[in-house]
This record gives C-alpha cells, structure tokens and sequence, in this order.
C-alpha cells in the first residue's frame, strides 16, 4: 500500500476503528481481509492505516528503548536497597 500524500483527509467513519483494530492486530479473519481491501481502495483509509502502523511502531520502538533504560534503573535501585551499608 502506498501513501498518498497529497491525500491526508480523514479514514471513512465506519472504517476508522476496524482499521485501527487491523494496525494493533486485533482484528483477524474476515474483517480484517476486508478492511485491507476496503484501504487498498480508498486513499483516505489506506494512509489511515499506513500512519497507525508507523505510530504503533514508533511507539514501540520507543517504548522498547524506554523499557530497557528504566528497567535498568530499577533494578540498580532494587540492588543497592538490598546491599549492606
């Protein structure tokens, strides 16, 4: 599926929230053969999908970075808590 750029305008409201079901993966079957077609053919839905899938991404890959650092943290709290003063 390719982006259209020159078309940015809102995802057909019926469609909206079976698209982002298809982007976070919760929506399988049927539903989802569907509304890959339904984005395939309409431009404003297709770079709706397109953009909730490159935000889901980024979001995990952020999150991912995030999760690692913090949790490193945590666990230099939790060791220093436990060490003998």
């Amino acid at each position: 599926m390719k982006l259209h750029t020159h078309d940015e305008g809102a995802p057909c409201r019926n469609m909206e929230n079976l698209l982002q079901g298809v982007a976070d993966g919760s929506v399988r079957g049927v539903k989802k053969a569907y509304a890959l077609w339904h984005a395939s053919q309409c431009h404003h839905c297709g770079n709706f999908l397109i953009r909730l899938r490159l935000t889901l991404d980024a979001l995990r890959s952020s999150r991912e970075r995030e999760t690692s650092a913090e949790s490193m943290e945590r666990l230099k709290s939790k060791i220093r808590e436990l060490s003998p003063h």
